[in-house]
């Protein structure tokens, strides 16, 4: 955020400064943790997990210059008084968009957000000084953060927007208005706080609720509900799928070792990632970049080196053992996308290693047990069900007979013990679940542990 006056600060989010002698002080940057809060930033007390209020203090003796906070703090550093920290941190993003005034891209949908993010920023930074999150800040506080990070000189600015519960679209596409809109996917994601698909899909739909007719909505209609609504509006619609006919169709679509390749237009693309859900976010990006006038050779140039995200497939191999990790987060379709995935990657045994789908509310234990279903589909080798939500896959594998090895708990040692008598050099390992389950420590110990038995 480039420097401005507290006094403008104040006007901006509609609060109170209790220090009129802080007025034409200048102010740089926004925190909201101070892990990370730099001299002469705003610190804004926001309450999340803990208390914003209780870390004012610990902000200003790191050189915040300036607190955004709900009530008066007994204390040296300048306040400005709001009804509502977040609601504030949002007007200031906003403002701050509208002064710097880039094309903003949106990007919402189920599953391939951030891949699509990452892919489409990387097509448009050959043309345009491009800004986007360095990690997917997309919800209320991450949004607002991520804008307020641009340049001054910033051309696009490309977001990503996620939601697990009603009415945050409608907040979120209000700080972001963009100028171009994206909906990746409609799954059953999120169902705890959204509902039923026909309700996420009414939600996401929403990103585009102030969208000026001019400006398109790109939709990925081998997504269900997005081709029924795109056969059906009148709004500008520019469409990708691999399935269906649409603006930006993958033809002669081939996979080599999990990597896949296919053709647009006569032009060739080919991927480093692994398996049919990046094509989609490829796909995207071609469809945004073709939007922007960025050459159809030089979105293949530019896609043909993108690398896997942190946790995201990203697929390494320590002492004979191959480990798929994609243990940053997971939900149903995720999933059996990456049981699809390892199946196309060649390897002496496969292993399954997941854990709870969170936010599933009603529809858990149905989608648990999907997973079970398709392992035994599968005929993967071995299997561990890690949580308590997990115990109704592994009953269902159970119950339709599985062949393979199995463990099902919600002890991780006892998980981990499992692995190490029974995995072999020659193995492929998928790990995924949900970010809060922690899979995470399955990657890092089982590559901690591999690296001691050279």
């Amino acid at each position: 955020m480039k420097q401005e006056k507290i006094k403008n600060i104040a006007e901006i989010i509609d609060g109170e400064l209790t220090d009129k002698n802080a007025e034409n002080v200048y102010v740089r940057g926004v925190g909201v943790d101070t892990r990370t809060i730099r001299a002469g930033e705003i610190f804004f007390a926001l309450k999340a997990e803990r208390d914003g209020h209780e870390f004012v203090l610990d902000a200003y003796q790191k050189g915040a210059l300036l607190a955004v906070v709900e009530r008066k703090l007994e204390l040296p550093i300048p306040q400005i008084i709001v009804r509502d920290t977040l609601s504030a941190l949002g007007k200031l993003a906003l403002s701050y968009r509208n002064a710097i005034n880039p094309k903003v891209v949106s990007i919402t949908g189920s599953v391939g957000k951030t891949t699509a993010r990452e892919m489409v920023t990387k097509v448009l930074s050959h043309k345009f000084n491009v800004h986007s999150a360095k990690k997917n800040f997309n919800n209320l506080i991450g949004l607002p953060l991520t804008l307020l990070e641009m340049d001054e000189d910033t051309e696009i600015a490309v977001v990503e927007l996620g939601i697990n519960q009603p009415d945050e679209m409608d907040k979120l596409a209000e700080i972001a208005a963009p100028d171009i809109a994206v909906i990746t996917s409609i799954a059953s994601v999120h169902t705890e706080g959204l509902g039923s698909l026909d309700n996420i899909f009414a939600e996401k739909l929403k990103i585009a609720k102030d969208l000026s007719p001019d400006n398109p909505l790109f939709l990925n209609i081998d997504s269900e509900l997005l081709n029924e609504f795109a056969k059906n509006t009148s709004r500008k619609i520019i469409t990708y799928a691999i399935e269906r006919n649409a603006d930006f169709r993958a033809i002669n679509l081939s996979f080599s070792a999990g990597k896949p390749s296919f053709t647009i237009d006569g032009v060739d693309y080919k991927l480093e990632l692994y398996g049919k859900a990046p094509i989609y976010a490829a796909l995207c990006a071609i469809a945004v970049g073709s939007y922007f006038d960025v050459p159809q050779n030089v979105i293949s140039d530019n896609l043909a080196d993108s690398a896997s995200q942190s946790h995201r497939m990203d697929l390494t191999e320590s002492n004979g053992i191959k480990i798929l990790d994609d243990s940053y987060n997971s939900s149903p379709v995720a999933l059996l996308e990456a049981f699809d995935t390892i199946e196309m990657i060649p390897a002496n045994r496969k292993w399954v290693i997941i854990g709870d789908m969170l936010e599933l509310g009603d529809f858990s234990e149905k989608y648990h047990r999907q997973a079970g279903a398709k392992i035994v589909e599968h005929k993967f080798d071995c299997a561990v069900f890690f949580g308590e939500s997990m115990l109704f896959a592994a009953e269902q594998a159970d119950n339709m007979h599985y062949n393979g090895k199995f463990i099902a708990t919600q002890n991780f040692d006892d998980a981990f013990k499992f692995i190490k008598e029974n995995l072999l050099p020659g193995d492929l390992v998928l790990i995924k679940g949900s970010h809060s389950i922690g899979m995470i420590k399955f990657v890092e110990e089982l590559k901690k542990w591999l690296s001691k038995e050279k």
